[in-house]
């Protein structure tokens, strides 16, 4: 699928996850196909970033525009929409949003092909940015 060259940033902080978003990237068929979709062999595992007030409306908007569709093969029920991101200069991601899930507008799950806290030494609280492609 063809990017525009829109890039939005984002901020909030780190913040622990409880744990959901490495079962269902530890599937293979999500696997292969946030590899297929997005470009990059995910690490089985979230980041999870609560955004900054400023930005949760943005990203509301982002979220409910155009995205890059994970459907579910049957007998699966949980797909997923996938929003390609950057993370600094160099770390390809994305946003994954199930569509099953218990957060809020203000809570981000980034993936990428590394595990993002050991790459980007980031802990609880960390302030961080990423620009989202749409």
């Amino acid at each position: 699928m063809p990017y525009s060259t829109r890039v939005i940033s984002l901020d909030g902080v780190v913040i622990s996850g409880l744990g959901r978003g490495a079962s269902f990237m530890s599937l293979p068929w999500v696997r292969d196909a946030v590899h297929r979709l997005v470009g990059f062999a995910p690490y089985p595992g979230t980041l999870n970033v609560r955004l900054d007030s400023r930005t949760v409306s943005v990203w509301r908007r982002l979220k409910d525009g155009p995205a890059v569709v994970l459907a579910p093969p049957p007998p699966e029920t949980c797909g997923a929409r996938l929003f390609p991101a950057l993370i600094g200069a160099d770390v390809e991601a994305a946003v994954i949003v199930p569509d099953v899930t218990g957060y809020g507008d203000d809570l981000l799950e980034l993936v990428a092909a590394v595990h993002l806290r050991s790459v980007l030494r980031l802990r609880d609280e960390d302030r961080m940015s990423l620009q989202i492609r749409s």
